[in-house]
């Protein structure tokens, strides 16, 4: 039976499309809103894009994701508004509200609790409270005509040089395990798998996995999501 790893990301928004991003645990037929996609595969993960089409403009509509007609989201667990989709319309009268952005970029994936919620003067740990997830707790509590319209990741959603202590922890006994992998330190992250571990981490807590699931986003590539300073030197 297939399980979602990561997502629903809540991609692409129009007036009658939607576009929803996943991985799941193997090879499996995604659903959202009646419209389905077969997954893909790169370097052994499974990844789905499935458009919903013919939906119906300015409007909010509730959904769920189905791997194999199973649900597999919402988890009900998690208490939080159901996740939703709202179409867009094409805002011609001066009168309309203004689009609502939310933005940011240096986002490091580490533990929502202290020290690593400290501020890094106070502690050699600390990375700052994560905007994101302090978001997701403010939308919670808000009715879904107060959140953002658009979600902008200006850049380094991962930080290949700054990893959180599981991943480290994770990517250390591989390079023990494969020696292939030993000719860089823990911190340093080394080929694709390590690197989907990052994002795993950056888009898996359950309230940014909810948040990332109602919010359409777009995301802009930057130079720590390789290595910090990549390409300006030999």
């Amino acid at each position: 039976m297939a399980e979602l790893i990561i997502g629903p990301l809540l991609r692409h928004v129009g007036e009658t499309t939607a576009t929803f991003w996943m991985e799941t645990d193997r090879p499996c037929t995604a659903e959202v809103l009646g419209h389905t996609a077969r997954t893909f595969q790169v370097a052994g993960h499974h990844y789905a894009l499935v458009v919903a089409r013919d939906l119906t403009a300015d409007a909010r509509q509730e959904y769920d994701v189905r791997l194999d007609g199973e649900v597999r989201w919402p988890v009900p667990a998690l208490d939080l508004p159901p996740s939703s989709v709202r179409t867009i319309r094409r805002r011609a009268d001066p009168g309309d509200r203004p689009l609502r952005v939310l933005f940011g970029s240096c986002r490091i994936a580490a533990p929502h609790q202290p020290p690593w919620t400290l501020e890094l003067a106070l502690d050699s740990r600390g990375r700052g409270v994560d905007a994101i997830y302090a978001h997701a707790l403010r939308m919670a509590d808000q009715p879904p005509e107060d959140w953002a319209d658009l979600l902008v990741l200006l850049g380094d959603q991962v930080y290949a040089d700054d990893s959180s202590p599981e991943a480290r922890a994770k990517i250390e006994d591989r390079r023990r395990t494969h020696p292939a992998h030993e000719r860089l330190p823990p911190e340093l992250v080394d080929g694709f798998e390590e690197f989907t571990w990052l994002y795993h981490e950056s888009w898996g807590s359950p309230r940014v996995r909810w948040l990332l699931s109602v919010v359409p986003s777009v995301l802009i590539f930057d130079d720590p999501e390789m290595i910090d300073d990549w390409n300006i030197s030999d």
